[in-house]
């Protein structure tokens, strides 16, 4: 296949990256030394990479120096558990964003990942882009697979209570508000103002008796409300910014630098 074509976009995609990583701060805790490499070396991403190793300890005092704003780990690792790092980041430090990478058939791990509160579950041959946008602006990412264990978790608890039910736009907000878009992009697809979104946003998580709007956006997709999937798939009302395009081109260029 022949992606010169795709090589005009890439400068476009990372300085999107540069304009989502302003400020913060990435470990990265891989078992596939490779990956890793390829991972670190991309611009602008070295220059926020705080911790980078390939072992659950290693990562967890990367975690306990920095209180980084993102870990991205994978499911297997040279020592230890990708899982258990999450979970033990969570507990130390839960603003740090957390990415798992794992593959479809983990089933345990994804149950054992949204446990811990996992903020995205990433699947190893899918584009990274879209997950690291959504986690970014504080969104989850929770691909049908994950949706599902989500689902069958809540249902199992004893103490799940009926919640009213959302009306349309509440639903498109939330949906925005899965997604990572901020009061103001929200506003901007639903030709409301923030102040309407955020009025919004306060009734969902009040008739979901949710803790905050991302538990608000877990509780949509636990109970079948949102699908990441079709989110992505709406068209221009929610779609991300940026060009699926230059994605692949990066994706593409990470594979052959590993």
């Amino acid at each position: 296949m022949d992606l010169t074509h795709l090589l005009q976009n890439i400068p476009t995609l990372l300085e999107e990256y540069g304009q989502l990583l302003e400020g913060k701060t990435i470990v990265a805790c891989l078992g596939n030394t490779r990956w890793l490499g390829a991972f670190i070396c991309i611009n602008p991403i070295t220059e926020h990479v705080v911790g980078a190793s390939t072992t659950e300890e290693e990562g967890y005092q990367h975690v306990l120096q920095h209180r980084p704003n993102f870990l991205l780990v994978s499911e297997s690792l040279h020592e230890g558990a990708g899982v258990s790092l999450v979970r033990r980041a969570e507990r130390f430090h839960p603003d740090t964003r957390t990415i798992l990478i794992t593959n479809r058939e983990s089933t345990a791990v994804i149950g054992e990942a949204l446990e811990a509160g996992c903020d995205a579950i990433c699947f190893e041959t899918e584009d990274f882009t879209p997950v690291f946008r959504i986690v970014a602006g504080g969104g989850v990412y929770y691909p049908k697979e994950a949706a599902a264990v989500l689902r069958q978790q809540s249902q199992r608890r004893s103490d799940a209570t009926p919640v009213e039910s959302l009306t349309e736009r509440e639903v498109e907000v939330l949906t925005g508000v899965m997604l990572g878009l901020s009061n103001r992009n929200i506003g901007e697809r639903l030709y409301v103002s923030p102040e309407t979104v955020k009025t919004h946003v306060g009734n969902v998580i009040s008739k979901l008796q949710a803790r905050d709007r991302t538990h608000a956006a877990v509780l949509g997709v636990a109970l079948g409300i949102l699908s990441l999937e079709a989110a992505l798939n709406t068209g221009p009302a929610f779609s991300l910014w940026g060009d699926a395009s230059a994605s692949e081109a990066l994706n593409k260029a990470s594979s052959r630098g590993s």
